[in-house]
């Protein structure tokens, strides 16, 4: 948990838990007269933990990962090293008009119905491929753990000899072995903003 969420809100309250409780540990080793101590107290009198900590925390004590993504406001899918779409919550299956066995297992420009996805090489091997935001931003987050946030791409959709030029803003996390990757707005004429 972060500095401001990882002390105890009140250190002179019964609790049963106190002796094993490792953030009233950690708050009698700072010692109460800490100023990260008395400035995260001050910031979060009216809450418990932040949103972050609270995410955070839900994963740690082993929520079904279906369960944690579908309490996520924005749409999510989730995607391991190789480029493959593992899940996705229900936000992201109503945004691209999916169910499940569409999403799971296949490539995310499959999924989102790239128009260079449908050449012969396929997503991911095409010359445009290494031009696209959201592959780069994806691996990039794979490789370095650092996540990115409403990072601007382009989606070139043709569905039904339509072709599309969407404009996305994503953002991406790497938990363990895989990348959440958020669509936090889709210009589309059929679909509303996210944000």
């Amino acid at each position: 948990m972060c500095a401001e969420c990882m002390y105890c809100r009140d250190p002179e309250i019964y609790c049963k838990f106190r002796s094993s409780c490792t953030i009233h540990f950690l708050t009698q080793k700072k010692g109460n007269l800490d100023s990260e101590h008395d400035t995260a107290q001050e910031n979060s009198s009216d809450q418990d933990i932040c949103e972050k900590c609270s995410d955070n925390l839900l994963y740690q004590m082993g929520v079904k990962l279906e369960v944690f993504l579908d309490s996520l406001e924005l749409p999510v899918v989730v995607v391991n090293r190789e480029g493959i779409i593992v899940t996705g919550n229900d936000k992201a299956k109503t945004l691209l008009k999916k169910e499940l066995p569409e999403i799971a297992g296949y490539r995310s420009g499959d999924v989102f119905e790239c128009a260079y996805a449908r050449l012969p090489e396929g997503c991911g091997e095409t010359v445009h491929c290494s031009g696209c935001t959201i592959r780069r931003t994806v691996f990039e987050t794979y490789g370095t753990g650092r996540s990115l946030l409403r990072v601007p791409a382009t989606l070139y959709r043709n569905t039904q000899g339509n072709p599309e030029k969407i404009k996305l803003l994503i953002s991406t996390e790497r938990i363990d072995d895989l990348v959440l990757l958020r669509i936090d707005e889709m210009e589309d004429k059929d679909a509303a903003q996210l944000s």
